[in-house]
């Protein structure tokens, strides 16, 4: 006996292929989808004769890792109904998934961004887990604990941050004076954070960028800055998270897109790309949490001013990233876009809640108007 699993479960046979599958291999029950998935990759690593059969089964009659994760209905495949489903009960037991939390026990003006959105497109995404079936499989992001598909908070930030930068400086630069350009600058810098790049006596990267689009509003910028921030000439600048606190995103379905390349002689088929994804239909929600701890001391009035106009603000970015510019990889193509409706959410305040469900994404900037601070 081996007290390794892949050793003591591995195989190198498409009858062997055929009961890792359905879970009952040399006598021991493999319940978990994603161990099913991980001993397929140990034998077709160990036989390259029967790796397209584990990827695929056979053409016909199917089989393979393609069987467990690929259904007409996506809400039928086995890692759907045997992990996803499961796991999201549990992240409801062990309150893994966002609640509203107390707003009481935060500065003035803090606020909370929640809803449940619907993919019209697919959602796709590279994992960085280097050991898994075959090198023509791209698999989806998961978590790594219990591996159900997700969008990381850091992924969430960064897309909002873009949108919010192409539709309010890139867009308008040539409508914007210089101030005007370097105070919309300053304001999405105390929302997202410092620019990446931003470094003592030159910039790189996000904010090189920014500086190039343009250059005369710099000297406006690096001045509300200092005066924010009180620092001297001399001080660089510090380096800061910004008001916003983003959380994961867990999809409930799992299905594969496939490319086929052609070769450009015979015209046929030469060697299938199965891509993991989110299907169309999958749902997931959306988390926000803004605390502006920056503006502790500020009159009341002015820190209501402030928080309204930063939901506006993002409630226009967060419209325009999941109707027109997307939140997924090949989002250029089209991947990654959510439908024009709110399945369930709200925003909520210190003293109150409004309500968003069965609201459309695209209103969701005339929605913030009516949030009471």
């Amino acid at each position: 006996m081996s007290y390794d699993l892949y050793v003591e479960l591995g195989g190198n046979t498409q009858k062997e292929i055929d009961a890792l599958v359905s879970g009952n291999h040399q006598g021991v029950e493999v319940s978990d989808i994603f161990e099913r998935i991980r001993l397929l990759t140990a034998v077709a690593a160990q036989n390259e004769n029967v790796k397209d059969y584990a990827v695929s089964g056979d053409r016909r009659q199917g089989g393979g890792y393609k069987s467990l994760v690929h259904d007409a209905q996506p809400t039928n495949t086995p890692y759907a109904k045997c992990l996803i489903g499961p796991a999201l009960n549990q992240f409801q037991g062990l309150r893994l998934i966002p609640i509203v939390p107390d707003l009481q026990a935060l500065p003035p003006g803090s606020w909370f961004l929640q809803f449940t959105f619907t993919l019209a497109r697919p959602w796709i995404s590279k994992d960085d887990d280097p050991f898994y079936v075959t090198e023509s499989v791209n698999p989806v992001r998961k978590d790594k604990v219990f591996k159900v598909p997700t969008m990381s908070a850091a992924s969430w930030k960064g897309l909002l941050r873009w949108t919010a930068m192409h539709t309010r400086l890139v867009l308008q630069k040539d409508k914007l004076a210089a101030d005007e350009f370097a105070k919309e600058r300053f304001v999405q810098t105390l929302l997202f954070g410092d620019e990446k790049g931003e470094e003592p006596g030159q910039t790189k990267d996000f904010a090189a960028y920014l500086d190039a689009l343009k250059p005369e509003a710099r000297h406006d910028y690096e001045r509300l800055l200092r005066a924010h921030y009180k620092l001297s000439s001399d001080d660089p600048f510090p380096h800061h998270s910004g008001r916003l606190m983003f959380y994961p995103t867990f999809f409930n379905l799992i299905d594969v897109e496939v490319i086929n390349p052609h070769s450009r002689k015979t015209r046929a088929g030469t060697h299938p790309i199965y891509l993991e994804c989110v299907p169309i239909g999958a749902q997931g929600t959306f988390s926000l949490l803004y605390v502006p701890f920056d503006l502790i001391g500020k009159e009341e009035s002015d820190i209501k001013q402030q928080s309204l106009a930063d939901l506006e603000l993002i409630a226009e970015g967060l419209s325009a990233m999941f109707l027109s510019y997307g939140f997924s990889a090949k989002r250029t193509s089209g991947y990654g876009v959510a439908e024009d409706k709110i399945v369930e959410g709200e925003v909520k305040t210190r003293i109150g809640r409004h309500d968003l469900t069965g609201k459309k994404l695209s209103e969701l900037p005339q929605e913030m108007k009516n949030v009471v601070f």
